[in-house]
């Protein structure tokens, strides 16, 4: 064997051990978590795979910058398959991959010299974007996390430079390869700069042993590295969570062998959570949807992952004096982990699937449950639930009362019912949204359809009890509700709020609850397109429409609202800045309704803001939450001379009497 193949063997030998030894440091730190079931449905997870890190969909949604880095992701991958040309070159004694044949290799190295080009390009172009454009989500990045990213940019330009510079001495000194001189124009336009005489050896294998010293280099860099999403970004998006969004895990409260629930401590949390930590790439777009982060809370999701990560590196090292630290609060605050509106703008906005809503929600729960430690506020919202099954603590006697003395009809087993409307909290106590569940009552009685209503029996559908970290009380609720709604044999619900909406269609099948749950949005415009409303002349002015997190981000539900308002408008809905997707929540989700809000800006007031901006006349809303937060806001601002009307209003004040 020559000098050349044996130092090239154990420079990959010690290159790869020593990474070796730090992934599975990392491994082991991550594995500590609680069990994932995350090992199911692969040509689900692998087409996610494809198309989130493969075609960067969400990254694209800003086009520049994903651009930019697609051109990096892609340059990366096939300018690995040149790093390995170059081993061969090493561990073979100066063959190259030239067995393909002459054709196939004048094509691949075209690839080569094409994506080394536009990766210098790219990269040129990420450097201006930093220095220059100064993104705002990427402000807060700490002086490490900046010189993190601009050593990586350097490294990435030292391999394309020195894989061309090594190409064009190649074409330079005539030999073998100048006949693939015309695959390689930027390759070959260098050559032609460099001198007349023949470039010695010696710097052709120096250029050639600085790419590979890069590469492992920055291979073993990696996991010390925010950029080890270079490796887990991929395994990340393929395990990530396959159910519905609004669907959180249900623990099983009678099992006596559980002593804690929820995460008080870091390997309580899942290992897959574990390993979002490791994938987060700090791109600050969590952030930069965030309600919370972008009114000045303590809670920021990156930070979250952030801090995660550095627990759990921290706890691995120092495993006998950490083993008994709770995350909150010694990792996070209360204020931080209470924050949360759990709209999930950050879920939506990661472009590595990263779940932070389902941890912040475990945390909780260990709050909770296991110390009894939560805000005041929330303490008088869990008696309320546990005495009168509703938030105000009103007598449940008084439940619909004022739907049945209308004579709505109760549902009964066997009745002629098309549907069972779920009313809610909201509709049945709040005067405000009662004005909204008797817009829909009016609706389905002029498209006669049949319905009824659950009147007294109705109870709370559990699902802020269960986001505010208070499981037991949640399940208690829904398990009483899902007796009685099987007891009436309920198949088919309607409901006005997008909490119970979304509880009842992801949450209860979980406890035996299975159920073809509509949104009222969604019936109005079937209704509509079916023939079974009369509408007038549309004659609504200017509406814009604010989109519920919980039908919205969550359940997908974007058109029919717009659908149905479009019906009574006779101008173009408006549409906000921040919407569909990117929609801006109102504030009140994750039983922010019921918490005090004393910190930073109000995120209700900065939605409204943007919807005075807008210039429409009024808002429409399909959320029982959103409608007193936005109307909240407006009042605040001294804007009241916008209308907030939910979707069933709009619609009512144009069916033809």
């Amino acid at each position: 064997m020559s000098i050349l193949q044996i130092s090239t063997a154990l420079f990959l030998l010690i290159s790869l051990a020593a990474f070796s030894f730090s992934f599975q440091k990392v491994l082991r730190i991550i594995l500590a978590g609680a069990p994932s079931k995350v090992f199911d449905r692969w040509p689900q997870r692998f087409w996610r795979a494809f198309v989130e890190v493969l075609l960067h969909r969400k990254m694209m949604r800003q086009f520049w910058p994903g651009f930019l880095h697609l051109l990096i992701f892609w340059g990366f991958i096939i300018l690995s398959l040149g790093t390995l040309e170059w081993i061969y070159y090493g561990l073979s004694g100066g063959l190259k991959f030239s067995f393909l044949g002459d054709r196939i290799y004048s094509g691949y190295v075209a690839s080569q010299d094409f994506f080394n080009t536009f990766v210098f390009l790219a990269v040129l172009g990420a450097f201006y974007r930093r220095l220059f454009v100064k993104p705002k989500r990427m402000a807060d990045n700490s002086s490490k996390s900046r010189l993190d990213a601009y050593f990586i940019l350097f490294l990435i330009l030292g391999l394309v430079i020195s894989n061309l510079f090594c190409h064009a001495i190649e074409i330079h000194n005539k030999g073998r390869w100048e006949t693939f001189a015309d695959s390689q124009p930027s390759a070959n336009l260098i050559a032609s700069f460099l001198s007349t005489g023949s470039i010695p050896d010696s710097i052709y294998f120096s250029l050639w042993w600085l790419h590979l010293i890069i590469v492992f280099g920055f291979l073993n860099y990696l996991p010390y590295s925010k950029h080890f999403h270079v490796i887990l970004a991929f395994p990340n998006v393929l395990l990530s969570k396959l159910e519905a969004r609004g669907k959180l895990s249900t623990p099983n409260l009678e099992d006596e062998s559980i002593l804690s629930f929820g995460a008080e401590k870091l390997e309580d949390l899942k290992w897959k959570s574990i390993l979002d930590s490791f994938a987060c790439t700090e791109c600050g777009r969590c952030n930069e949807f965030c309600p919370t982060a972008s009114t000045g809370k303590a809670l920021k999701p990156k930070t979250l992952m952030i801090d995660l990560r550095a627990a759990a590196t921290g706890r691995a090292q120092n495993f006998a004096q950490l083993k008994d630290q709770a995350l909150v609060p010694e990792t996070f605050s209360d204020q931080f982990i209470w924050d949360c509106t759990t709209c999930g703008a950050c879920v939506e906005a990661c472009p590595v699937m990263i779940d932070h809503v389902d941890d912040i929600v475990e945390m909780r729960r260990a709050l909770v449950l296991n110390r009894g430690s939560n805000p005041d506020e929330a303490t008088n919202a869990f008696r309320n639930w546990e005495s009168s099954s509703n938030p105000w603590g009103l007598s449940p006697d008084s439940r619909q009362e004022w739907l049945l003395n209308k004579g709505v009809p109760v549902f009964e087993t066997g009745g002629d019912f098309e549907y069972l409307y779920y009313v809610g909290c909201a509709g049945s106590f709040d005067d405000r949204n009662k004005k909204v569940v008797d817009a829909l009552v009016k609706i389905l009685q002029a498209a006669k359809v049949k319905f009824g209503i659950l009147g007294k029996e109705e109870k709370c559908n559990g699902e802020t009890a269960r986001r505010m970290g208070n499981e037991w009380l949640a399940q208690q609720m829904m398990r009483t509700n899902i007796e009685l709604l099987n007891g009436r044999g309920a198949k088919k619900i309607i409901t006005s709020c997008p909490h119970c909406f979304n509880t009842l269609a992801n949450e209860y099948p979980s406890l035996g609850g299975n159920y073809e749950v509509i949104h009222h949005t969604q019936l109005i415009k079937d209704l509509i397109n079916s023939g079974r409303l009369s509408l007038n002349s549309k004659s609504q002015e200017a509406i814009t429409f604010h989109d519920s997190c919980y039908i919205g981000r969550y359940n997908q539900i974007f058109d029919e609202p717009r659908a149905a308002i479009a019906a009574v408008s006779k101008d173009e809905p408006i549409e906000l800045t921040r919407s569909k997707e990117q929609g801006f929540c109102c504030g009140a989700g994750g039983g922010r309704m019921w918490l005090e809000e004393n910190t930073g800006t109000r995120i209700n007031e900065n939605r409204a803001q943007e919807i005075v901006n807008s210039s429409a006349k009024s808002v429409g809303v399909a959320c029982p939450f959103c409608m007193t937060m936005i109307s909240d806001g407006l009042r605040s601002l001294k804007r009241e001379d916008i209308a907030v009307k939910d979707v069933a209003e709009l619609v009512v004040e144009s069916l033809k009497s």
